[in-house]
């Protein structure tokens, strides 16, 4: 059986890392540049950050602003964000550890993940999992985040990673993690920052420019890179059994990947599990979170280019997850020293070497 992950930034905000582009924001806009393109960018962003919600979106917006006599100011800019962007995720990315138990609850939500389903749901996914119950399960990460945090966790170290087994009878059957992507890259390499395609440029006449396109439309920016991990991610999509998205907004600039999603659940009998936020709802009409998941399906479909039955067929092999506790770990970062200690230790660590410049003198 196989079973493919997307992961998005709701994964390190389930962290409490602050990892959000409004947290950025505060950082990008108090760095002081000699660049009047960036300083104009920043005076027009703290100005109206309701609006930049969705960088990448507005930034195809954003690109009004130049002509073709000025294209590389605005690729200057684009670099300039995404070096800090960069930047400031290394700061929230910090070295950290996890328990053990918490290492075995974050595996176990990998493989078993349908415990966070209502009853029914649940029992309507063993249904469709019970075929494949004397086979391995083979699980395949991609990660839209360009931080390490989910690598640090699990312990992936480019090889397959044994996620356990489970006895039927007297024949064993193994879970494995065989391949994690960062399909956008990372902060120290082939970071990935832009649109979708060329529609999301809103300036016609940048719109066709080559050096505009290799550095604002991703899929150019991932072919371009030459990593081939565009091709993995999408025959792990095109072989996948079962799809969970997790942490992700479903917005307009990923439509690349929702339709490859969309088009292996429609073509086959996969199911897709989305799980999302939303305020709490009272105890008492917890069933009206229905509203809630009825309005995610309906955005996911909103970006297909597919016809209305396959949209529908795509809803009703479609599970909604709202407000789980999945991937929620805890943190564990190193004691930091005070000022007084370190001066402690430093002078504790002079007068050992001077004890032993007396002893050889």
């Amino acid at each position: 059986m196989n079973i493919v992950f997307l992961i998005g930034n709701g994964f390190d905000l389930n962290l409490d890392l602050k990892t959000s582009y409004r947290h950025f924001y505060d950082y990008y806009i108090s760095l002081h540049s000699k660049n009047p393109t960036i300083e104009k960018f920043k005076k027009e962003l703290s100005e109206n950050l309701d609006k930049w919600a969705d960088l990448e979106l507005e930034l195809g917006k954003y690109a009004n602003n130049f002509g073709m006599e000025n294209e590389n100011d605005f690729v200057e800019l684009l670099y300039d964000i995404q070096d800090s962007l960069a930047d400031y995720l290394d700061m929230q990315d910090a070295d950290f550890s996890v328990t053990e138990d918490d290492k075995k609850k974050a595996i176990n939500d990998l493989s078993e993940f349908e415990k966070y389903l209502t009853p029914r749901e649940r029992e309507e996914y063993l249904v469709y999992k019970n075929p494949h119950k004397t086979s391995n399960f083979d699980i395949r990460v991609i990660t839209l985040n360009y931080t390490k945090t989910f690598e640090k966790i699990y312990g992936w170290n480019s090889r397959a990673l044994d996620l356990g087994s489970r006895r039927i009878g007297n024949s064993s059957y193994g879970t494995l993690m065989s391949l994690f992507e960062h399909i956008h890259g990372t902060t120290t390499s082939n970071m990935i920052l832009g649109v979708n395609d060329i529609s999301q440029i809103e300036n016609e006449a940048l719109r066709n420019s080559i050096m505009i396109q290799r550095a604002l439309i991703k899929t150019e920016m991932n072919v371009n890179a030459g990593t081939m991990r565009d091709d993995r991610c999408s025959r792990a999509i095109d072989a996948a059994d079962v799809i969970c998205i997790y942490g992700m907004s479903l917005g307009d600039t990923d439509r690349f990947w929702w339709n490859k999603v969309g088009m292996r659940v429609a073509k086959s009998n996969a199911r897709l599990f989305v799980f999302g936020k939303t305020e709490d709802l009272p105890r008492r009409r917890e069933y009206m979170a229905s509203n809630k998941k009825d309005e995610l399906k309906n955005l996911f479909v909103s970006h297909l280019d597919f016809d209305e039955p396959s949209k529908e067929k795509i809803k009703k092999q479609t599970f909604v997850c709202l407000n789980s506790n999945m991937f929620k770990v805890k943190l564990h970062y190193p004691e930091k020293k005070t000022p007084e200690q370190i001066a402690a230790e430093n002078a504790d660590t002079l007068a050992k070497v001077q004890e032993v410049l007396v002893s050889v003198g």
